[in-house]
């Protein structure tokens, strides 16, 4: 190695491409450029944004270096414990560092590049010549305006109009402006800018005043403050506020009432709405918490009731606030069974934070779960909360981010991306559902939000709070282990019983009736009772669409999808054939491809068809169904779930969305049809994730006064995930899965990791194989503790175009493990071998 010259300034830059490594660069003398600044840097042709890294104080000789071209933001954006963070997921995960830390930030700069246009002095004396020419076309010709205008705004914009300005302004733009760039009559400049932020309102409907006499019903005539009555787009907007509750963005009411800006502020000045700088958060009424405890009347300091804790619940904060005051890293699992209360924990926890002058981060499995949290969040803390999920807008995602860099939003709340919120002095990081597959993400870099928050947490010497009702195996057994504390809720609140659930054998049920049918007698006849007494139930099928797929009863073909070696999925709504991997669809064939029968079968059901067979069996009922399908339209999840927890819903159908969280305490029944769809997947944590569903799905039952029952459906009813379920034993079921992750070698008793060749190319994949395969063959990689399965196609071997070949790679020791992946990594790329064609997934939720 080569030591850089003593007048040259280099520094590592991770750039925001699929390399490994940081890049080293030039530093010029006037940029200042510090670890965690954002630059921009060439790489070949391009120009590419990176992060500046430490300072580099040797080079390998022959290396040409580059100059650093400029400094994106005027303050570093990553501090040390985040870009620690960054590097410790690119070596643990094996993942390019570039595209970890652009994981890491917000979508958009600070500060953006923006081309003005002057008028010239040459552009000047050009307008004076059109202006007194004798011919008309020339004093109204194109030229003519556009230097007419550029003359006539030099005090909005003395640097000139923004080139966009002239692009929509102008039709004639594309060669308007290379002429007048051409003869001289304009001049263009870059300058760097704050990014403006377009103002945004909340809207709610205004209290009830002395002066405003009783409150107005929707449908009927409308008073404003001033006894007149409503248009018909002001009723619009009170009923829409009415029906769905406040308005964060005041642009998203105008979308749905069809109205404007002005109208909104007539009715704030009339008095029926209040229209507030979005910046003043809106807390959403919920009745009750997501851990089912009701309100004490004793309001907290912040006028918004507290939750009397339980005995269990003081012990379990006073140990684990204990744990937050000592200002040291720790990590404690709190098992508590559904509706114990742990969100209130949560809730005192992050308060305590607070009042130490520490901020709080905590995270969620589903974008879903945010709005019902996020309200408890914004009663308790106001605004000092932030939320973060991919479910925002750029711009809402941008300004949240900013929000909490700035040290406004001491409080964030957000999925698995929101662990790396740019929070400072963090002294508390909670991961809801620590279980949740959810947590891992599923492209480059594929981190674990749960591990990842443990080590954020022990880089800011934090406390790391992980709940869950059904825990992963992997943090029971650290628990177990001594690794992690172990705190736990045994009892529901105010002494509920937990449901009876009682299995019903679909097996039994076909050889009393003959019939394949989804919804058994025995649920039918509970869902009856419940109709008829005015609860609540819930459905839970963890399979959305009408029907599995479709089946050709001549030559037993079913209509697969082009990209992905899986059948295509029925959806009614749509009438079309869908996959659910890489979003293919087409419509409906009348006769089958293969042989041209046209005997086509529907097989199985998903959610759309239990919710119209409990139509039809339920004529009276209201039945509503919740799965992705339902969530992806805009506001409709939401809905639901509060005309659910309202009593406007009798019967509840859904995936496993409904089985998360979610607090309703009218629901005294729950049926779980087809409970053993998830064991025939060829995964290890089939069993595991089948009886977290089941005892999550129960969990739902009975949370309010009156006691719940579950009904599960099964044709398996004596497998262990099933029946421990079924009595809600979750030490019984770790006991009993744990030794079967002991005998085969499955985590959390060994390591592991999951290797994939892919490509379009099936020969193209088998080369990456053999490739991968003659290096886990060489004597130095090969050994006793590290045991590699495979090549084989992967269970799916076929996913949005790309063939997949797997390996399984075992070993007792995590970092010899990774040693290996990282030797892989580095062979890959000596060999040529483009990194998309190499799937490296280190600690895999999934081996599908």
């Amino acid at each position: 190695m080569a030591r850089k010259r003593p007048s040259e300034n280099l520094v590592g830059v991770a750039v925001m491409a699929a390399l490994r490594h940081p890049l080293t660069y030039r530093v010029p003398q006037e940029l200042d450029v510090r670890a965690g600044h954002r630059v921009l840097v060439p790489l070949g042709k391009r120009r590419v944004v990176g992060i500046a890294l430490e300072p580099v104080t040797r080079v390998a000789p022959g290396v040409e270096l580059r100059d650093i071209l400029r400094v994106l933001d005027p303050e570093p954006l990553l501090s040390p414990e985040l870009l620690t963070l960054g590097l410790w997921i690119a070596e643990y995960y094996v993942a390019p560092i570039g595209e970890v830390f652009r994981t890491m930030l917000p979508l958009r700069a600070e500060t953006r590049r923006v081309r003005l246009v002057k008028l010239t002095e040459v552009g000047r004396q050009k307008l004076k010549e059109l202006e007194a020419s004798l011919l008309e076309e020339a004093r109204r010709g194109p030229e003519a305006d556009l230097l007419r205008y550029l003359a006539g705004r030099p005090g909005s914009e003395p640097a000139g109009v923004p080139i966009e300005s002239l692009r929509t302004r102008f039709s004639a733009f594309r060669d308007l402006v290379p002429q007048a760039l051409e003869e001289g009559w304009i001049g263009v400049s870059e300058v760097e800018r704050e990014r403006g932020q377009r103002k945004t309102f909340s809207v709610r409907l205004a209290g009830p005043a002395s002066d405003a006499g009783a409150p107005f019903a929707v449908g009927g005539p409308v008073p404003d403050r001033t006894g007149g009555r409503l248009s018909p787009v002001a009723r619009r907007i009170v009923e829409i506020l009415e029906r769905v509750g406040p308005a964060r963005d005041h642009r998203e009411l105008l979308k749905s009432a069809h109205t404007s800006l002005a109208t909104l502020r007539k009715l704030d000045r009339a008095g029926i709405i209040e229209l507030n700088d979005s910046k003043t958060k809106l807390a959403q009424p919920t009745g009750q918490l997501e851990d089912g405890a009701s309100r004490a009347e004793t309001p907290s300091r912040g006028g918004v009731p507290s939750l009397e804790l339980t005995s269990a619940q003081a012990a379990v904060f006073k140990e684990l606030a204990q744990r937050l005051e000592s200002h040291r890293f720790g990590v404690a699992l709190l098992h508590g069974i559904t509706a114990s209360g742990k969100t209130e924990v949560y809730l005192r926890l992050i308060a305590r934070c607070l009042e130490r002058g520490r901020a709080a981060l905590m995270l969620v499995p589903e974008i879903a779960l945010t709005p019902a949290v996020e309200s408890q969040f914004l009663a308790r803390f106001g605004n000092q909360v932030a939320v973060l999920h991919s479910g925002l807008t750029e711009r809402e995602r941008h300004e949240a981010w900013w929000e909490v860099r700035r040290g406004e939003a001491k409080v964030v709340l957000g999925t698995r991306s929101a662990i790396f919120a740019p929070v400072g002095d963090l002294g508390l990081v909670i991961v809801d559902e620590e279980h949740e597959s959810s947590y891992k993400q599923e492209e480059t870099p594929r981190y674990h939000g749960r591990d990842v928050a443990v080590v954020r947490a022990r880089l800011a010497q934090a406390l790391a709070v992980l709940g869950s009702a059904t825990p992963s195996l992997e943090s029971y057994a650290n628990a177990r282990q001594g690794k992690y504390h172990l705190a736990t809720l045994k009892e529901r609140i105010a002494g509920r019983p937990l449901a009876e659930v009682e299995i019903v054998d679909m097996r039994e049920e076909f050889r009393q009736t003959h019939t394949n049918v989804p919804i058994s007698r025995r649920l039918a006849e509970e869902m009856q009772a419940q109709i008829g007494s005015g609860a609540q139930t819930m459905i839970l099928l963890n399979r959305r669409g009408y029907s599995w797929f479709l089946l050709c009863r001549s030559c037993g073909e079913s209509i697969r999808c082009v990209n992905c070696s899986i059948s295509l999925t029925y959806h009614r709504r749509e009438h079309r054939l869908v996959c659910h991997y890489c979003g293919y669809a087409t419509g409906l064939p009348t006769r089958c491809p293969a042989c041209d029968s046209e005997y086509l079968y529907y097989v199985g059901e998903g959610t759309e068809k239990i919710e119209q067979k409990l139509s039809e069996l339920f004529p009276g009922a209201r039945v509503e169904r919740l799965d992705r399908d339902v969530a992806r339209r805009r506001g409709q999840f939401q809905r639901i779930l509060s005309a659910f927890r309202r009593g406007e819903i009798d019967i509840l159908v859904g995936t496993q969305l409904i089985a998360k969280g979610h607090d309703f305490p009218g629901v005294t029944l729950v049926g779980v049809v087809s409970a053993d769809l998830g064991l025939a997947l060829p995964d290890f944590r089939a069993a595991e994730r089948t009886f977290q569903l089941l005892t999550q799905a129960a969990g739902r039952a009975g949370r309010g006064d009156a006691p719940g029952r579950v009904l599960v459906q099964t044709f398996f009813p004596e497998h262990y995930a099933i029946r421990l379920a079924a009595e809600q034993n979750y030490e019984g079921f770790f006991s009993k899965e744990m030794r079967f992750r002991r005998l085969m070698h499955y985590p959390p008793s060994t390591a592991l990791a999951n290797v994939i060749a892919q490509h379009a190319k099936l020969e193209q994949a088998a080369r990456v194989a053999a490739e991968i395969g003659r290096f886990f063959a060489r004597p130095e990689v090969s050994s006793q503790s590290l045991k590699v399965l495979g090549p084989s196609p992967a269970p799916l071997a076929r996913i949005e175009g790309r063939y997949r070949i797997q390996f399984l790679l075992k070993a007792g020791s995590r970092a010899r493990l990774n040693q290996v992946l990282r030797q892989l990594a580095e062979e890959c790329d000596r060999q040529g071998v483009a990194p998309q064609s190499v799937m490296i997934d280190m600690d895999p939720m999934s081996l599908m």
